[in-house]
């Protein structure tokens, strides 16, 4: 009995784990072969032409150098940066494989002389719970963002039902808001569900805003009952 119950407290935590996945930070720096305002023009259009809507991208930019920052511990060693911040190591992989990227680099290739690329780990961005929301219980739907640590972050987009002990002034003031969701069951049925959720899912959820910056959830659906029991 013991060795089941730890086999399954271990598959759990690897669950658990494997789905805390941060965003990628992908960051290029071009310096170009010639370095002339229109080869710096041309290379940032073309980022933005084929480098800027591609599947799993939460964040891209692209621009010139600032010409004013020429402190001592700034890297000027570069004329377009381009930045771009990937949901999962699987969208930056898919990226780099797709006919729009490979275009972007067969086609402007001879503007640059040198490449730099630097790639990181970020912890996905989560907000506070505003002031109007304070205290809210009730249900809440949203897209699931990140997972990380035993908890998921959502992206709230409807507030649903509010329930009467609900202390929330503005309920509608979560909508929009990225938020921590953490189950904490005495059961351990709500972390079992998170640990099954995937990023880009949409969920309902019946939580609360028990304390600090988090939603804890009160009780699972039917549905999501039978879910952690499949």
């Amino acid at each position: 009995m013991l060795r089941t119950i730890t086999a399954v407290t271990i598959l759990l935590a690897a669950s658990i784990i494997q789905a805390a996945e941060p965003h990628l930070s992908h960051i290029v720096f071009f310096t170009l072969a010639e370095d002339t305002q229109e080869h710096r023009e041309t290379l940032v259009a073309a980022c933005q032409k084929y480098l800027s809507d591609h599947e799993g991208t939460v964040y891209f930019s692209a621009g010139i150098i600032n010409e004013d920052l020429d402190r001592d511990v700034n890297d000027r060693d570069f004329d377009v940066a381009l930045h771009l911040i990937f949901e999962s190591r699987k969208a930056h992989d898919t990226y780099q494989t797709h006919p729009q990227h490979l275009k972007f680099i067969e086609e402007n290739k001879h503007l640059w002389s040198t490449v730099r690329v630097f790639d990181s780990n970020v912890a996905v961005a989560q907000d506070s719970i505003p002031t109007g929301g304070k205290g809210f219980a009730g249900m809440l739907s949203g897209k699931v963002v990140s997972k990380q640590y035993g908890q998921l972050v959502l992206e709230i987009t409807e507030v649903g039902q509010t329930w009467k002990h609900s202390k929330a002034e503005t309920p509608k003031a979560l909508v929009g808001k990225r938020i921590a969701v953490v189950g904490r069951d005495k059961e351990g049925n709500a972390s079992r569900f998170i640990a099954l959720v995937k990023v880009g899912e949409s969920l309902t959820l019946d939580v609360a805003n028990r304390e600090g910056e988090t939603l804890t959830i009160l009780e699972l659906t039917e549905d999501q009952r039978a879910r952690i029991k499949e």
